[in-house]
């Protein structure tokens, strides 16, 4: 009867991902995504890669930076996010949703889109992956932000007028949506 945000759907989209057509979901991305829309630093995260000009990830401890904390090498192998990709990539995944070149059908946007319907029938502002809101003017609003690692990111989308906002910061305490709503 209420809703929870939980990484635990993203996680089951990747093992359907295995299920459905034999592939690790980053190979699927690469495949499907990354490669298609020219994306050329998008990949899982991978601690052993080297990966030139790879940002670090902080975090403040007693007001001071520190390297984040590292996490099992295995948690970076499900889909609920451990991704690496750069702003310039970021732009073309986005470019890529505006030309549907991601998703073909724009059932597929709306389906997206809809409030999520709880157990008593009532909605939540919640879609596939997106927050569901509205500007003071009334333009639809969809968006959505991770952490992982040390890094924080927030993207917004005003869908009436094609506008994206995407915020990458590479410290744990970073309010990129504070950043991002403005």
């Amino acid at each position: 009867n209420q809703y929870s945000y939980s990484n635990l759907g993203y996680i089951t989209l990747g093992i359907l991902i295995r299920q459905v057509t034999g592939q690790f979901y980053g190979d699927f991305l690469e495949k499907n995504i990354f490669k298609p829309l020219g994306m050329q630093t998008a990949r899982i995260i991978s601690e052993s890669d080297i990966v030139l000009n790879r940002a670090s990830g902080y975090e403040l401890i007693d007001k001071k930076i520190k390297n984040q904390q590292w996490v099992s090498p295995s948690l970076n192998s499900f889909a609920d996010g451990a991704l690496y990709l750069n702003i310039y990539d970021m732009v073309r995944y986005e470019a890529g949703l505006n030309t549907n070149l991601i998703l073909k059908k724009q059932e597929s946007f709306q389906q997206m889109w809809t409030p999520v319907k709880l157990n008593d029938g009532s909605t939540y502002s919640y879609g596939f992956g997106w927050n569901l809101d509205k500007t003071v003017t009334g333009m639809q609003v969809v968006k959505h932000g991770g952490t992982w690692q040390g890094f924080e990111s927030y993207i917004i989308r005003v869908i009436n007028v094609k506008l994206t906002i995407i915020i990458f910061a590479n410290l744990d305490e970073a309010d990129v949506e504070e950043i991002a709503s403005h």
